[in-house]
């Protein structure tokens, strides 16, 4: 398996490769060695190190655990002074006896229902601001949403696939995902094989039509949850349809 800067680093040089087969050739052209790569400085080491780091830690369910656990600076240095030790194959300087695993368990479990409560509050306050809104629509299912452009008809249906540019924000205005760090491509998916928010709401515009989508929990990722979505969210979308078929 490769990881993602290595993934990354060998899209670039295929994008590199057929840039340059696209070039007519001259008939004085000779063929040029493959460049290789130059040594890293020892600066640029440091930095190979840190994004080795960087995406490592991302493939785990370490950033879920931060998020759900709230874990300030200094909680989070604990972790992962405890994930060096690990890692160099040392032993734990804490004992793991049964006391100490039980009142973790308690303590971990209280700290992630109260982060439950606050965040259910606070979707919950979202959701009631929205529902004021007398230009935002709510459906029979749940779903409330805003028309800003309707585009042009026809309409896409729960089978089309569709192209959409779009950014997803919880709540608290943060973005969880957006085809604008993706160089603003647009990505294209089945309406049937999204979350139902989706499916419902991307039908209600045509090409070149813009919504804004308030998917509650039920409509979204549920009490689960999904990546760096807590359960019981309600997520707004900005959605641009750009083509269908």
């Amino acid at each position: 398996m490769k990881y993602p800067v290595l993934a990354a680093l060998a899209v670039a040089v295929a994008s590199l490769h057929a840039a340059d087969e696209a070039k007519p050739a001259t008939p004085a052209a000779v063929p040029s060695p493959a460049a290789q790569p130059k040594m890293l400085t020892p600066e640029q080491q440091k930095q190979a190190f840190y994004l080795q780091g960087f995406f490592l830690a991302g493939q785990t369910p370490l950033p879920q655990i931060t998020s759900q656990l709230e874990l300030s600076d200094e909680e989070l240095d604990q972790v992962i002074a405890g994930m060096r030790a690990a890692v160099k194959g040392e032993q734990p300087k804490v004992k793991p006896d049964d006391a100490l695993i039980a009142g973790a368990e308690k303590f971990f479990a209280e700290r992630v229902a109260g982060k439950s409560k606050r965040w259910a509050a606070q979707n919950e306050a979202f959701l009631a601001k929205v529902d004021a809104d007398k230009d935002v629509v709510k459906s029979p299912s749940g779903l409330r949403y805003k028309i800003v452009t309707p585009g042009t008809d026809p309409k896409p249906v729960a089978s089309s696939t569709v192209k959409c540019r779009y950014t997803g924000k919880l709540v608290d205005g943060k973005v969880f995902d957006s085809t604008a760090n993706r160089g603003n491509e647009p990505a294209e998916f089945g309406l049937g094989q999204v979350i139902p928010a989706w499916t419902e709401g991307v039908q209600k515009i045509g090409k070149g039509g813009k919504i804004v989508i308030y998917a509650p929990a039920a409509l979204g990722y549920g009490k689960e949850g999904q990546g760096p979505i807590p359960g019981e969210s309600v997520l707004e979308f900005e959605v641009e349809l750009v083509e269908f078929k």
